[in-house]
């Protein structure tokens, strides 16, 4: 579903890009336990002013990563480009600024202590060149290649900071590379934030099970996939939709109760509508209201079927 050849062009499509990749700063700085409402990102973003504090740092430093990544989709990932988004998304946000790979050990904590010690800082520029050659020379499934690279890259924390962040930008440009192109209009970290307690132990029990990937790949490409379901439904109840009723207003064939109800329909959530319904909800006439459905019909947006001896209008959208 999310490589279908749609084409996703135009001021709607060009909107929800950038819209997205606000959501995504926003999101990833939140997983960070630095919070800024979606309001106030896209207000600072847009007018370009300079952050007030490190939280906002942080979101403007991932919304300048995630244009750097879509500005190079076309190069592949090498141990340059990863340092230059690390390099961003720290800037000014972090006790410790990317420069390059750590040199010292590093800890990841949580309120009780200690959780996870990431190896030795000597053998990172290995573990890293391997990474590399991974992506570049596997022939494992795209999504399955995003979500160990993911992992591992958490695994090894290459960086003093920035290293989750880093990952999720990293595997984001994987899939868009490989012509996962929904994921150029919806947020990744949207979810992961939504669900940090199951992300961290998926995470956890990798580690537990002597590196049994598969408890988080089922939990990465679960994510994935409901991130491609949103968007889906995004599409057909209100980018689609509007489209069908902006072009039914130009038009001129419905009134305007008929153009509520288009509305009504298409950005609902319901599958089918009757005459009954459709006339208690227009407070109209049975004649009226069958008169109604039969032109949604001939525009293509009804199909008629029949339950027994009542007649049923299916919706049929976009994607049908």
């Amino acid at each position: 579903m999310a490589r279908r050849d749609y084409v996703f062009q135009g001021a709607v499509f060009d909107a929800m890009a950038e819209e997205a990749v606000i959501d995504e700063a926003v999101y990833s700085s939140l997983i960070e336990g630095a919070f800024t409402s979606r309001k106030e990102a896209s207000r600072f973003i847009q007018a370009q002013t300079e952050p007030k504090n490190k939280a906002e740092q942080m979101v403007r430093n991932n919304y300048h990563a995630l244009t750097y990544v879509i500005e190079h989709l076309n190069e592949p990932i090498t141990e340059e480009l990863i340092i230059t988004i690390a390099e961003i998304v720290t800037k000014n946000a972090s006790e410790t600024e990317v420069t390059g790979y750590r040199s010292a050990p590093v800890y990841i904590n949580d309120p009780n202590g200690v959780v996870y010690t990431p190896p030795d800082s000597k053998a990172v520029p290995d573990m890293m060149k391997q990474l590399f050659s991974f992506i570049q020379s596997s022939d494992l499934h795209p999504v399955l290649k995003a979500c160990i690279a993911h992992f591992y890259f958490v695994y090894v924390h290459p960086f003093n900071d920035g290293n989750g962040r880093t990952a999720r930008t990293l595997s984001c440009m994987m899939l868009l590379q490989s012509g996962y192109d929904f994921f150029r209009f919806t947020s990744i970290s949207d979810l992961v934030a939504q669900q940090r307690g199951k992300y961290y132990r998926a995470i956890k029990n990798v580690e537990n099970s002597d590196g049994d990937m598969t408890y988080f790949i089922d939990f990465y490409s679960d994510m994935l996939a409901r991130t491609v379901q949103k968007m889906e439904d995004h599409l057909i109840h209100h980018v689609y939709a509007g489209q069908r009723i902006r072009d039914l207003e130009a038009s001129g064939k419905l009134n305007k109760r008929q153009l509520q109800g288009t509305k009504w329909l298409l950005e609902g959530q319901q599958t089918q509508i009757t005459v009954e319904v459709w006339r208690k909800k227009h407070k109209v006439s049975v004649e009226t209201a069958r008169q109604d459905l039969i032109l949604l019909c001939e525009q293509g947006l009804l199909v008629r079927t029949m339950q027994g001896k009542k007649a049923v209008f299916r919706i049929l959208h976009e994607n049908e």
